[in-house]
This record gives C-alpha cells, sequence and structure tokens, in this order.
C-alpha cells in the first residue's frame, strides 16, 4: 500500500485503553483526527493537522505532524501490511516523550 492508497480512507488507530483515535486522511496534506478516547481530549473532539507523508516501501509510511495549539510533534511509522502503528509524540507542555505501538483498523 502506498500513501496514495491510504489517501481517502479513514482508520481506528487502538493504542489501548483511553488512546483510540480515527484517523481520515483527507488527502496527501491533510488529515482530519476524532477522538474516541484519550485523557485530555473529549470524545468526539475533532482536531486538523497538516501532514507529511512519506513512503518507506510498500505498506510502510512514516506520517508526520506539528499540532498547533500544543506544539507537541507526532511521527508515525504505520505498517499497513501488518495493521501496526508505531507513533512517537512528543508532548511540548509537559516535557515527556510517548512512545506507543497500536492496531490499525480500516473503517
Amino acid at each position: 500500500m502506498t500513501a496514495q492508497n491510504i489517501i481517502g480512507n479513514t482508520y481506528l488507530y487502538d493504542f489501548g485503553e483511553g488512546s483510540k483515535y480515527q484517523l481520515h486522511f483527507v488527502d496527501g496534506t491533510h488529515l482530519e483526527v476524532t477522538v474516541v478516547e484519550d485523557g485530555f481530549y473529549a470524545p468526539g473532539t475533532i482536531n486538523h493537522f497538516d501532514i507529511e507523508i512519506t513512503s518507506l516501501a510498500a505498506g510502510l509510511n512514516m506520517i508526520t505532524w506539528t499540532e498547533a495549539e500544543s506544539h507537541n510533534t507526532v511521527t508515525h511509522v504505520d505498517d499497513f501490511n501488518q495493521l501496526i502503528s508505531y507513533t512517537n509524540i512528543t508532548s511540548v507542555p509537559n516535557d515527556e516523550f510517548w512512545r506507543l505501538k497500536g492496531k490499525i483498523i480500516p473503517q
């Protein structure tokens, strides 16, 4: 699956209890994230991000963005062959670094 194949599609990213998000790849540079479960945002909260998608190999993409409000940086390495996301988030306000691994579930 190339970066082109995810555009226009929606996936549930399940990082475990309290950490679930629906990602809709609007186009090659825009992502809409709807909170399903999160410790900071209410369910149903929708965030829009400007993203960059880099194809690493067949079915393997790196997706990056910066959250405007918090200035957090997010890097996903998404394996659409195995349906696994490896996500790293630099939390600027909390001075923390989070490493997540979760399931990608096509919607």
